[in-house]
This record gives structure tokens, sequence and C-alpha cells, in this order.
């Protein structure tokens, strides 16, 4: 495989926008594609103190529970969206996708959570699908033939088990999604010059993708990966085609400013969401 090739096919770019001082990232061909909305959100906008300022969306950190759901309401809000809509995923780092629907409204959120899982799939337009992040990857997939779409969270252990490629299988088993009619999109993630893991990691992500640029040297015993050549190339492995695949290119780790990064803040920082579904 030409992977020099594969890669420049893939489109990029972001817009910001901001609305009451939200900010929400949007991937520029995901903008532009009629029949669904999607969005990232940023660290912009909410009411969470430091060091969590200010839009922190996750449940899990040490900031209080009425925070987190004031901040999920400010956001909804910003985009124009009903929240009771909203389906978050309960992620373990893993490659478990789960269909939900219209029942599954609230859960994660204002009802139990759902079973663990990294990546949500649905062809109802009632849901909203919702995945938590703060350096790992956001894969949104959309299938206009048949109207369906998926959303995955992927840290390194789920890029490593190919979440991104069973988001698109499920897809085609449970929608009859054919892969070359998807269209794919990135989100922001911590990008291949910050993301230093032991070496042994690295060398299972070459061993796993057969790609040895995946992996750039470190420090003694260390090296960095690149998640997104990682998404990039189990999606292509999926059948999309590489010029179908787009990303925001941002990193998580680099823009203090806009994005919460675990790893740049030691563990004491907020989370961000993707969010994506379908519309008339």
């Amino acid at each position: 495989m030409n992977y020099a090739s594969l890669f420049e096919k893939v489109q990029r770019g972001h817009t910001l926008s901001q609305t009451r001082g939200v900010g929400i990232l949007r991937s520029d061909v995901f903008a532009r594609t009629h029949g669904i909305e999607h969005g990232f959100s940023t660290r912009l906008g909410g009411i969470s103190p430091q060091p969590y300022a200010s839009m922190n969306l996750s449940l899990t950190r040490d900031d209080s529970r009425e925070n987190v759901l004031r901040n999920y309401r400010i956001f909804f809000d910003a985009a124009g969206l009903d929240i009771g809509r909203a389906v978050l995923v309960n992620h373990e780092h893993g490659s478990n996708i789960v269909r939900v629907d219209s029942s599954n409204a609230g859960q994660g959120l204002f009802k139990e959570p759902l079973p663990f899982c990294d990546g949500l799939i649905t062809n109802d337009p009632a849901a909203i699908l919702v995945t938590l992040h703060a350096d790992c990857g956001c894969c949104y997939l959309f299938d206009p033939v048949n109207r369906a779409i998926g959303l995955a969270h992927a840290g390194w252990k789920g890029t490593y088990r190919r979440v991104a490629e069973s988001l698109a299988k499920s897809m085609a088993r449970e929608f009859s999604s054919r892969p070359d009619k998807m269209l794919a999109a990135l989100g922001p993630c911590i990008c291949k010059e910050c993301f230093e893991v032991d070496e042994g990691i690295a060398d299972d992500f070459v061993s796993e993708f057969q790609y040895e640029s995946l992996k750039k040297p470190g420090k003694p015993g260390k090296a960095y990966v690149n998640l997104e050549s990682a998404l990039i190339l189990q999606l292509c492995s999926a059948g999309i085609p590489p010029e179908n695949i787009s990303s925001m290119g941002l990193c998580t780790y680099e823009r203090s400013d806009l994005l919460y990064s675990y790893r740049r803040d030691k563990g004491m920082t907020g989370a961000m969401i993707g969010y994506l579904l379908l519309t008339p």
C-alpha cells in the first residue's frame, strides 16, 4: 500500500464558532454535509472553576455534578440541541460498539449508564450520540445512503484494538452500510509530536498496522505514536476511501487555550465531548 498517497488524500480543516462564549469545533467537511449535525466542545463558556475551567463535561472528575450538568445545559443550548436526547458513551478504552435509539435518551447523564462501550451507532434521528475526550481521538461516521451514524472514543488502547474499524463494521452489520459510501471525520486528539509512550507500545502499533512511521524515537525506552494515522489506517482497512476521510487537525496537548489534555495537565483537567446526530 502507498501510505504517502493515502494520507495525502485525507482532507483537513476545522471551524471554531462561539455562541454566548461557548466554543464549538466542527469539521469543515462534515459542516458542508447534509443530513447530520456534529461538533466537538472546547473548554470555553462553562462555569467550572480551576483547574477545570471552564466547560468541563466529565462527571468523573473532582468537579461538582451540579457544575457539570449546568455546563451540559449551557453547551446544548448554545448548540441548539435538546439535552434530553443525548446518549453518552460509557467508555472502557476498548472497542465495544452499542446500537442505541430514542429509548436510550438520557443514559449516562440523567439515567443509568449504557453497558461498557467506546462506540455508539444509530439510525434514529431522535438520538444524539455523545463521546467524552481529553486527549483520546474522536471518530465520526456517516452513511448518507442508509442514513446511519456512528461515533467513537478512541484512546490508545481502543485505537490499537481498532475501535474505528469496529464502528464501521458495526454499521455495515446493523444498517447494511457500505464502507465505500461512508464519510468519516476525526476530531482533536493528542498529536504525534506529543504522545510519548513506552517503546514496546509503539512497536505494537507498528506491528498491528504494518506502518513503521506510526512510531518516532523518543527518550531511551520511549517513543512517540501517531494515533491519528492509526485511526486513518483502520478506517481504510474497513473499506472507507481515504478521500472520504477528514480531520480537524488539532492537538489537545498543544492547545491549552482551547482544549483539555489529560496528559499535559497530569490528570487535573476537564473533558470535552464529541456529538453527532441525524437531521432531516
